[in-house]
């Protein structure tokens, strides 16, 4: 329990501001088009980042917290879209609850010595990751997961 409730606590401390915004589309095509692509990036993101903060909680060290300060703005840009795409920032607290209390579940059954043996390359990539190598890293997962090569401009 008390996993979940320094997870909830993590969370919060990646509170939103008000950050540049995604650029503007050409056309209402590519808009939809780039619209639904930046959504899976946003999403794969978030997922990136909840099983980073869960990883460096357990193992007691501060890669989250460094990443999280380095890539503040994007980070921020990449929760607006999650709440745009879930339709308010209640769902999307809850989407992101949720994927922090599965990330902690998988790190609960394996001892703790062996996940952070696990998560060591999580963490050292994190670590090296600035804002642009944190968008191309997500836009590349957002590619593999949609099945669709990255077309679209910042």
């Amino acid at each position: 329990m008390k996993r979940v409730i320094l997870v909830a606590a993590l969370l919060a401390a990646t509170a939103l501001a008000t950050p540049p915004g995604w650029a503007a589309r050409k056309s209402p095509a590519a808009a939809g088009q780039c619209g639904a692509q930046r959504s899976v990036e946003a999403e794969q993101a978030i997922r990136y980042m909840t099983d980073l903060m869960v990883a460096s909680s357990a193992c007691r060290n501060t890669t989250y917290a460094e990443f999280a300060l380095r890539n503040r703005l994007v980070i921020i840009d990449y929760q607006k879209a999650m709440i745009g795409r879930l339709h308010g920032k209640a769902a999307f607290d809850r989407w992101n609850t949720s994927l922090a209390n599965q990330a902690a579940m998988k790190e609960a059954v394996v001892p703790i010595a062996q996940f952070c043996q696990q998560a060591e390359p999580l963490m050292k990539q994190a670590s090296a990751l600035d804002t642009k190598g944190f968008r191309a890293f997500a836009a590349a997962q957002a590619a593999g997961a949609s099945g669709q090569a990255a077309k679209c401009g910042k």
